[in-house]
């Protein structure tokens, strides 16, 4: 009997607040003060925790939660349309489709975007190697490449 009080109440309030949404400003005030003083008279009457154990809450799975309601229908053919469709857009991208100015930026390294972003880390690819006892010959090597000294590093 609680049960079914407390479910009617809840349904009851989901209605209420569904309606309020679509009506104008004015309304929803004057049915929100109407709705607040049929929730205090509900609430005299019954103050009872609602029961989660034995309600229909309790026999709802996750799975019908994804699945959606149960009277929607997916024509057979919707699979297959989704398939070509994504098939069209990656043979499109993918293979057909030439290459632009933002492909080719995106082909350089970083290093070429950002100035001065190699020497740093080359100095920090020192440092780190000299105090780990690793090597450091390619790091030097290509110091000396890009005409860094290694007074710089140190």
């Amino acid at each position: 009997m609680a049960q079914m009080i407390a479910v009617r109440r809840l349904a009851a309030l989901l209605i209420n607040t569904h309606r309020c949404q679509f009506l104008p400003a004015s309304a929803n005030i004057a049915s929100s003060t109407t709705n607040q003083r049929q929730e205090n008279r509900k609430e005299e009457v019954n103050n009872e925790p609602i029961k989660y154990f034995g309600s229909q809450a309790s026999r709802w799975t996750a799975q019908r939660s994804r699945e959606g309601p149960k009277g929607q229908d997916i024509p057979w053919f919707q699979p297959y349309v989704v398939n070509f469709s994504v098939a069209v857009f990656l043979i499109y991208f993918c293979i057909l489709r030439e290459e632009n100015d933002i492909d080719e930026g995106l082909g350089r390294s970083l290093f070429e975007h950002v100035p001065g972003l190699e020497e740093k880390q080359l100095i920090l690819s020192y440092h780190y190697n000299k105090e780990n006892g690793l090597p450091t010959l390619d790091i030097e090597n290509r110091m000396k490449e890009l005409g860094m000294n290694f007074e710089a590093a140190n």
